[in-house]
This record gives C-alpha cells, sequence and structure tokens, in this order.
C-alpha cells in the first residue's frame, strides 16, 4: 500500500495511549473516517501501559490482577486500543439528555431534482447480504461471525445511535449506518473479513428492542450515488455547521460543493472549555510525527468554509505546521479525547498551557446523530432528515446493482497488455499514457529482480481506476492511499492524480515491491512489508543510509489508523526499522 503524498512525516514513537479511568477511558472519538480508531484515553509513561495489559493478560512476571472476569475484559479492551465508544457515549458525556444537538452536512444539489425517498418503492430485492464482522476479543485477536445485515445494522445503532431518540431518527441512522457498511464492506478484506467493530469501521453492541425495530423497518435500504451506495458519514454533533469529507480526509469524496451549512437545531447547545497542558501538547506532536522538544507557541493559521481549524502553527517544532484535524487526532491520544472534541474551536495562552473554547463533537461530516434525534421529536422523519443531511442522494435497494464488488473491471478496459508479462487496465481517458506506464513497469520490475534475486510472477496486472471512487470500491483503502496491491494484481489511482502528486514512479515502484517481495516476507510484520516497500520505492542513490532507532510500527497502526498523519508515521518507521536492517548487514529478507 501506498500513502497519497508520501510517507514523509515523522521518524518518532507512535504511543498508543490508554487509560484505567473508567470516566476518562468511556470518552472515546466519534470520527466515521475509513480509518480509523484504536486510540483509549491517556496514560504518560507507555511503559506503564504494556506493564498494566501484561499483568491483565497475565503474560507479563508479575501476578495478574485480581478482579472479574467481566471487568478484566473491559479493561483488556481499552488496553487493547479499540476505540470502541460511539454515539451513545457521548450523548451521555453531553449531559444524558434525551436527545442530542445536531448539524447539516454538505448541501448538494438534487440529482436530477431527486431526494431521499422513504416511501415503499425501495423495498429491497433478493435475501439480506451477509456481513462479515471481525470481533474484538479480550486477549486482542478477532474472531470473525458471518450475520445478515440487518442484524448487524441493529448492533450498530445500539453503539452509535441515541437509545432514547425517535424512529425517525433510528431509521435514518440506520439508513446512513447500512449505506456506510456496504459502500466499505472490502475494508478488511486482507483480514479475512469485511468490517471490524470499533469506530474505524462502526460501534457494535447487544441490539435492542428498538435498534431492531429501525433496521427491520429499513431493511434493504441505502443512500445511492450513481447506482452505487453512496460514501456517507455521521458524527455525534457538528456544533451547528457542517463539514466537507474532503476537508477532514484529503482526497474524499465530495457530493456536494455548496459552503457549509447551518443546522438550526444545534443552535441552544452550549459550548464547550477546556485546558491542556504545553507537556501534553508536546507529547502529541511527536506523537503526530514532527520533532522537537520544546513548544514556543501555537496558533490558528487558517479556517475553512465551516470556520474549522484548517492548519496550525507549532513554533519550535519541525515540520512547523500541522493540520487541525491531526492536531485533534494527537491531542486526543495523549490527553483524552474531551480535551478538543472538534477542530472548531479558539485557542488562549494560560498559565501552564492553551485553553480551548469550541463546538461540536467529532469531525461533523454527513449526519449528525444528536442534531437527527431533535429532528425527530420535533416531528421530522426519517425522510426529511435524510433529506435535510444528504440532498441530492436517493434511497435505492440493496441488490446486484448497489452492491460493491471486488472487481474493477467497470472502471478501466483491459486493453491488449503489452509486453505479454504485464497486463495493463487503463480508463480511456488515460490510454495516451500506456507506452510509458508499461515501460515504468517493465524497468523498475527488473531492477528490483536484479537487486533482491527474486523470481517475478508470470504476470503482473495493473488496473489503472478512472477516479477515487472506483479506487475506494475495489480495495476498501482510505483517500489517503495511492496504491494497493494483492498478490500480483495492483491497483492505482488515477495517472494524473499521482503525477500532479508527484507521487506517480514512487507508487509504481512501491506496489510492484510489494508483488515481488511480500511471499517471501509473508510470515513477518506488516512492517517488514512495508519498510521492504517503501525502502525500495526510493532509487538507489535515496535510500536512507543511516536510519535511526525508532519502534517499529504494530500492524493496527497500518491497519486501523486514525488519520492520514497516523499512518504516514507508520510507514515512515517501517522504512526506518527495514533500512536500519540493511545498515547493519542484514539481507531484505533477513530483517525481522
Amino acid at each position: 500500500m501506498r500513502l497519497l503524498g508520501g510517507a514523509t512525516a515523522s521518524l518518532s514513537i507512535t504511543v498508543v495511549a490508554v487509560s484505567l479511568h473508567a470516566q476518562q477511558a468511556a470518552r472515546l472519538p466519534e470520527d466515521k473516517s475509513s480509518r480509523h480508531a484504536y486510540f483509549v484515553g491517556s496514560l504518560d509513561d507507555p511503559r506503564d501501559r504494556r506493564e498494566a495489559r501484561a499483568r491483565l493478560a497475565a503474560a507479563g512476571k508479575d501476578k495478574p490482577v485480581a478482579m472479574k472476569a467481566e471487568t478484566r475484559a473491559i479493561l483488556l479492551d481499552g488496553l487493547r486500543g479499540a476505540a470502541g465508544m460511539g454515539a451513545t457515549q457521548i450523548a451521555a458525556d453531553l449531559g444524558g439528555r434525551g436527545h442530542l444537538p445536531g448539524n447539516t452536512p454538505n448541501r448538494l444539489r438534487p440529482a436530477g431534482g431527486q431526494s431521499p425517498s422513504s416511501s415503499g418503492e425501495n423495498a429491497k430485492n433478493g435475501p439480506d447480504p451477509l456481513i462479515r464482522l471481525g470481533r474484538s476479543l479480550a486477549n486482542g485477536g478477532t474472531r470473525v461471525e458471518t450475520l445478515p445485515i440487518d442484524d448487524y445494522i441493529a448492533q450498530v445503532l445500539a453503539g452509535e445511535g441515541q437509545p432514547k431518540a425517535g424512529d425517525a431518527a433510528q431509521q435514518a441512522l440506520a439508513i446512513t449506518a447500512r449505506t456506510f457498511a456496504m459502500a466499505n464492506r472490502n475494508r478488511h478484506r486482507r483480514e479475512g473479513y469485511d468490517l471490524c467493530d470499533t469506530t474505524h469501521c462502526q460501534v457494535v453492541r447487544a441490539s435492542t428492542a428498538i435498534t431492531r425495530r429501525a433496521a427491520a423497518a429499513t431493511s434493504g435500504r441505502v443512500l445511492v450515488y450513481r447506482g452505487q451506495p453512496a460514501f456517507v458519514f455521521y458524527s455525534a454533533w457538528c456544533g451547528g455547521k457542517s463539514e466537507l469529507a474532503s476537508q477532514v480526509w484529503p482526497g474524499a469524496i465530495d457530493y456536494a460543493y455548496e459552503p457549509a451549512q447551518d443546522d438550526d437545531a444545534c443552535r441552544d447547545e452550549p459550548a464547550w472549555t477546556s485546558e491542556v497542558r504545553v507537556a501534553e501538547i508536546v507529547q502529541a506532536l511527536r506523537v503526530a510525527g514532527l520533532r522537537g522538544s520544546q513548544l514556543r507557541g501555537l496558533r490558528i493559521l487558517t479556517r475553512n468554509t465551516s470556520g474549522r481549524v484548517a492548519r496550525m502553527a507549532v513554533e519550535g517544532f519541525t515540520p512547523p505546521e500541522i493540520s487541525g484535524h491531526d492536531f485533534r487526532m494527537a491531542v486526543g491520544l495523549v490527553a483524552g479525547w474531551q480535551s478538543i472534541k472538534s477542530t472548531s474551536f479558539e485557542l488562549d495562552r494560560t498559565g501552564t498551557g492553551y485553553r480551548f473554547r469550541g463546538a461540536g463533537f467529532g469531525h461533523g461530516v454527513g449526519l449528525c446523530v444528536i442534531g437527527a434525534g431533535r429532528r425527530a421529536s420535533k416531528g421530522a422523519t426519517a425522510d426529511d432528515i435524510l433529506k435535510f443531511y444528504f440532498p441530492g442522494l436517493t434511497v435505492g435497494a440493496v441488490n446486484a446493482t448497489t452492491v460493491p464488488t471486488t472487481t474493477a473491471a467497470s472502471a478501466a478496459p483491459v486493453l491488449a497488455p503489452l509486453p505479454a508479462n504485464i497486463a495493463l487496465a487503463l480508463p480511456l481517458n488515460e490510454e495516451g499514457e500506456r507506452a510509458a506506464l508499461v515501460s515504468l513497469i517493465a524497468r523498475t520490475r527488473d531492477e528490483i529482480v536484479a537487486l533482491t534475486g527474486v523470481t517475478p510472477p508470470p504476470r503482473v496486472r495493473v488496473t489503472v481506476h478512472a477516479n477515487v471512487e472506483s479506487f475506494g470500491r475495489t480495495t476498501g483503502q482510505p483517500w489517503w492511499v495511492s496504491g494497493a496491491t494483492e498478490g500480483a494484481s495492483i491497483d492505482l489511482l488515477p495517472i494524473a492524480t499521482l503525477r500532479a502528486q508527484g507521487q506517480l514512479e514512487r507508487t509504481v515502484r512501491h506496489e510492484l515491491t510489494h508483488v515481488l517481495l511480500d511471499a517471501a516476507l509473508a510470515q513477518r510484520p506488516m512492517w517488514v512489508r512495508e519498510g521492504a516497500a517503501a525502502y525500495f520505492a526510493r532509487p538507489p542513490g535515496e535510500r536512507l543510509k543511516s536510519p535511526e532507532r525508532v519502534a517499529c510500527p504494530s500492524d493496527n497502526d497500518f491497519l486501523r489508523a486514525l488519520s492520514a498523519g497516523a499512518q504516514r508515521d507508520a510507514y515512515a518507521r517501517a522504512e526506518m526499522c527495514f533500512a536500519r536492517g540493511i545498515a547493519d548487514g542484514r539481507r531484505w529478507d533477513q530483517v525481522r
């Protein structure tokens, strides 16, 4: 896998902060980003975190802590890093009100005058599709469970919805959550299942009569864009302003292009205030991959159209800027998710740190769970709620035409390959790039074969997608990834996109390294495979000669990264670890 924009950021250790304090551990992020969540609460010392888990799991030198089995399972779940609380818990944290505050996402221009509909004409076609759910286990493993999607959606509503919300809000969230599931069902295909049970995908809890009723009432219905389930999102509370998906996850699909919209359902919701110590911000910046030890100043540089913080200056660190989203994620990881609830904030210097004043909880993209609850309490129907949050999308049936597949045949017609051992599928508008791309693939393959001595596969198949949406549906990868490989098949973003980012050659080299070396490194941790790909993606004269010694990333650092910055940090550390092995005199296949 290759990150769009390159793994340039950090060489520092990503700290997975956890907390054994029940109050803090209960307050977790609500973002539905592709991506991702394995963070909970905060402890300052990584060694303390490792020792705590070892004692809970009876895996360390000390005797395990005596407690009930169910209590141990809960604490291990937190220490494992699964950010497993959805909007249900956040609703309680916001004061236990029966219905929660709301937002309006991007106003979509109606396509053909259509809008979401909940009429009986959208009845499902055929039986419920099945979802392979990866359930997190107390010992850190995953159990794969196959269940009908309506059963899954009922469990998602229990984890992500408002228990006291009206039927209309429950049904609107059910349709949104089902759409998210169907559009992202390839996300964990390499791990043997479709979706996980944390905020990396959608949080699940034991279903209730209310959530089962909502799932059944909306059975088979999803929000549709051009005949496919749309890439939609939802969050706990937008703070009164919607947000564009691309402002949170660069490259994400925006189904509308109007400015951020006000949501009157949030007007009387009180703002939040918090203080964060300088030491915590310093630690957070290191977690985000910045280098430095003394914070000389922190200020807001730019805001986006919704008024949220887009870029921040961090004087005393390298690089000297960070995105508002990555800053919020990093501070939440270190100081707790209540510290900076959204990027809609102001900040002031205090004696010991900074005071943040803001509104909202989560990213603010798509349906606002709190706003939906308030609208339902005032008589809005599920149809009304979806029209407000997703104007321009229609509600359609889950059937053979709307369930995403793992083939990219429709995205790029396969034309006669040249040479015979390279099959290249290009969209028609990039057919003029065929000769140059085939030459780059062949030249890079031969170079890596000469360096490593591996035997290349009989044929390498490369599919260049017509757009980001096609790439995402086929690979299940988040928006910031530019290439993905499975076996001897490579999927790439459009050539024009890669070239504009200055990433075409490096992405091709990265993915070809996976094709050639992954089989030999199959039993190694992911950091070895990704580190090898990043190492050989550089031309020989640019490879790291004297890499720093850093903590090698875990598999979850790649698979469930909470932001593009966090995943870039994992790739940077993987390359460092692999290059260190080479610098220590090991061959590429001896690094472990």
